[in-house]
């Protein structure tokens, strides 16, 4: 089935929004000293192009941006950051993507809750505020360029981009000849306008994504704890066995408490019930 015109251009704007935004936040990422994966054949996973997250129950999301700790072309590292783009024309659209983003997004998150990853979504055309809304009550950074400020880019360049479900097959057919004959050096002058005209929106997100990057492990307290388990009738009694217990007597070990502390001030607290389970559970932060 041959492609629509209104499809191809929708196609070649997102690519173009894109790469435009993995073009900005590569540079950034490996001064870091991080590893920013895209769509792009990696040796890590034998050359296919497809970025892939797999969540603790074993489910596949497609994935546009993942910026990885101690990664490298040829080395898997650890999740820190997921960076979704989308483009999309009408807002009828708007919501459905926003539910697919959350959709591939929220389960890696809570499979990585340990590396307490960033995550963000990057929009651009038509997104009502309430999509926009949904993703941010979840958790989401989200920054948004609307359709006529995508329009607006371009025109700055002397080319339309402004179509409606109207629009003759015609006058989009123009459209796609224009922006698939566009020079690389065109391209790299609109990608640049782009870079300038919205340098807020950009500086807000990557300073957004370094402080996530810079959150590690400040401190881990481990507090064993100790005793016999009383079951008591009432508070008078409570107050009574509290009063008269011997805090220095040798008592089997009930559980370990321990709290992992991060610089940024958040904690995570678990309960294990023995040091198997205790180990088991601080092995997950090995290198976080």
């Amino acid at each position: 089935m041959a492609t629509s015109p209104s499809h191809q251009v929708g196609e070649w704007i997102g690519d173009f929004f894109e790469n435009s935004i993995i073009n900005y936040l590569k540079p950034i990422i490996m001064k870091k000293g991080f590893y920013l994966d895209y769509r792009h054949p990696r040796a890590a996973r034998n050359y296919r192009k497809e970025v892939i997250g797999i969540d603790k129950e074993g489910n596949k999301h497609k994935l546009d941006i993942v910026i990885e700790k101690n990664g490298s072309e040829n080395i898997f590292g650890i999740p820190k950051a997921y960076i979704e783009m989308a483009w999309r024309r009408y807002v009828k659209h708007s919501k459905n993507k926003v539910q697919e983003i959350a959709g591939a997004i929220r389960p890696l998150v809570a499979t990585n809750a340990q590396s307490m990853p960033f995550y963000a979504a990057v929009l651009a055309g038509e997104f009502t505020q309430n999509s926009i809304n949904q993703l941010r009550s979840q958790g989401f950074y989200v920054i948004y360029f609307n359709y006529d400020e995508i329009c607006a880019l371009f025109e700055k360049h002397g080319i339309s981009i402004r179509w409606e479900e109207s629009t003759s097959e015609a006058t989009l057919n123009q459209i796609v000849e224009v922006l698939y004959s566009l020079s690389d050096t065109i391209k790299q002058d609109i990608q640049n306008s782009f870079y300038c005209i919205y340098r807020e929106k950009l500086t807000d997100l990557t300073n957004a994504l370094l402080e996530a990057l810079d959150t590690v492990i400040e401190q881990i307290i481990v507090v064993p704890i100790h005793g016999f388990v009383t079951t008591l009738q009432s508070i008078e009694d409570a107050i009574g066995f509290i009063m008269n217990y011997d805090e220095n007597t040798k008592a089997p070990i009930l559980s370990y408490e321990i709290t992992i502390r991060y610089n940024n001030g958040e904690e995570y607290i678990m309960k294990c019930k023995d040091k198997t389970k205790a180990i088991q559970f601080l092995n997950q932060y090995r290198g976080k």
